[in-house]
């Protein structure tokens, strides 16, 4: 019986120790779907959302199969449960893609917002990865259906 103990615990302590490396951390990084649209009117469109929204565009590049805007850093107020964290600052920022839709043919491109959060804590000078809290998901879901609406009015027959 004694020499099964050791057994048992040394298979308890490796269960602990996988999980251990499971995350049960929220996500740090907020993805949707907006819609489809040509290249022109998501240029357009979203340069005028942006500016409706208060975002500032800090860069806005082609790439191959399509185009990416990304705005500036947006600082708030840290919430509570950040402050307990012990997170002294938080800043987060947008980038819009359009890639072309349906591999490459036609004048069609799917647009994805991208949400990144970073946070500086207490006593450290390096921003890191933290999860987008409630009150910046607000912000950009209410930015998103504008977007979104907008872009399905503006949707062209060639």
């Amino acid at each position: 019986m004694f020499k099964k103990i050791p057994i048992y615990s040394l298979l308890l302590g490796l269960t602990f120790y996988g999980c251990a490396g499971v995350s049960s951390a929220k996500m740090t990084e907020y993805r949707t779907t907006v819609g489809s649209t040509t290249l022109y009117d998501f240029q357009t469109l979203s340069e005028k959302i942006l500016n409706q929204h208060r975002f500032f565009v800090d860069r806005a590049e082609e790439i191959g199969s399509g185009s990416t805007i990304e705005t500036k850093y947006e600082y708030t107020r840290p919430t509570n449960e950040e402050l307990v964290q012990g997170i002294k600052e938080v800043r987060y920022l947008i980038i819009l893609e359009a890639r072309r839709k349906g591999g490459g043919v036609g004048n069609t491109y799917t647009v994805r917002a991208i949400v990144r959060a970073y946070g500086r804590f207490t006593g450290n000078r390096e921003w890191v990865d933290i999860p987008i809290n409630s009150d910046i998901k607000m912000r950009i879901k209410m930015f998103i259906a504008d977007l979104k609406s907008e872009t399905e009015n503006k949707i062209r027959a060639f």
